[in-house]
């Protein structure tokens, strides 16, 4: 057998067990494309692989290292099963992963991007379907894979609720809308725009121009254009993104929490299950890089600290 052979066996088997590996499967393509470039068809080295991964000599250090790791274990996987192939050590090509401060959207950046759409894409169609999309997405939490693959029959109009497949693992979830949410996708399925291409009528909410769902990359094109005609991006600071909407939901139920007297640990507890975390210690995390939270729950500390220091 080939490495394309091994390559696809792998990803057969990876993804029996939940997992994705959209940008890994590239990846390990252009791996093995390289290789059978320069002769290695079958078996390859550890300094091959290095070589590989440390492609393009001017990228940032991090890039060279989630190269190495979508080789890394393929190649456990290849050695596993008795061919030729490295166990190559973690330690090569660290980098240490830092976490850059989303962007936390205001109520008036909510609006100026909500209001804006009307006025700056072509169609109605694409104005209608990026105002529903960053509305729902500012709602809910979701992550935008899990938005553009929402089809009309996850959609429960009478009871408000949206049934959420699982991008990053196969755990489907139910995520409750206000009616108001309910109304703004009843509206967007029922635009003349939209029904123009033909939909299925159990195909995807979310339809472009041939009447199938989009492809994440355009939506993020959309919206990086957008970002840019309202000049939302801070100076020396990275571009606002899609997934920035799902911080912004995430802290402001916590900061709500803090500043109105709730349980946050109860609150924490809630917003695991709503985002679709496996895990509490995930949306702690996922929170961590947050300074408004921080602030916020210094606020609701710091009565506790004036009576420690006057009692």
């Amino acid at each position: 057998m080939s490495l394309h052979d091994d390559l696809d066996a792998y990803l057969i088997a990876r993804r029996q067990l939940g997992f994705q590996l959209k940008t890994t499967e590239y990846l390990l393509r252009q791996f093995c494309d390289w290789l059978a470039e320069r002769g290695s068809t079958e078996v390859f080295t550890i300094d091959q692989a290095v070589q590989w991964a440390t492609q393009p000599l001017d990228a940032r250090p991090v890039w060279w290292s989630q190269r190495l790791t979508a080789v890394r274990p393929f190649a456990a996987y290849l050695n596993a099963a008795g061919a030729q192939a490295p166990i190559i050590p973690k330690g090569l090509l660290p980098v240490r992963t830092t976490r850059c401060a989303p962007y936390i959207y205001s109520q008036s950046d909510l609006d100026r991007l909500l209001d804006g759409c009307s006025s700056f894409f072509r169609t109605v169609r694409v104005a209608a379907t990026m105002r529903t999309l960053i509305g729902l997405l500012a709602a809910t939490g979701l992550r935008i894979g899990e938005a553009t693959r929402l089809r009309i029959t996850d959609l429960d109009a009478d009871q408000n609720v949206l049934t959420v497949h699982g991008t990053k693992r196969p755990l489907d979830r139910l995520v409750p809308i206000h009616p108001s949410t309910t109304a703004a996708l009843l509206a967007y399925i029922n635009l003349p725009e939209r029904l123009a291409t033909r939909p299925a009528t159990d195909g995807p909410i979310f339809v472009n121009a041939a009447g199938t769902g989009f492809v994440i990359e355009t939506i993020e094109q959309h919206f990086r254009a957008l970002v840019d005609s309202l000049q939302l991006s801070v100076p020396g600071q990275r571009r606002p993104r899609l997934h920035d909407l799902r911080h912004t939901f995430a802290t402001g139920h916590m900061v709500a929490a803090y500043t109105h007297g709730a349980d946050p640990a109860r609150t924490l507890g809630l917003l695991s299950t709503w985002l679709g975390h496996t895990a509490v210690e995930n949306t702690y995390w996922y929170l961590s890089a947050v300074p408004e939270l921080l602030a916020a729950a210094a606020q609701r500390l710091e009565p506790d600290i004036e009576q420690s220091e006057t009692s």
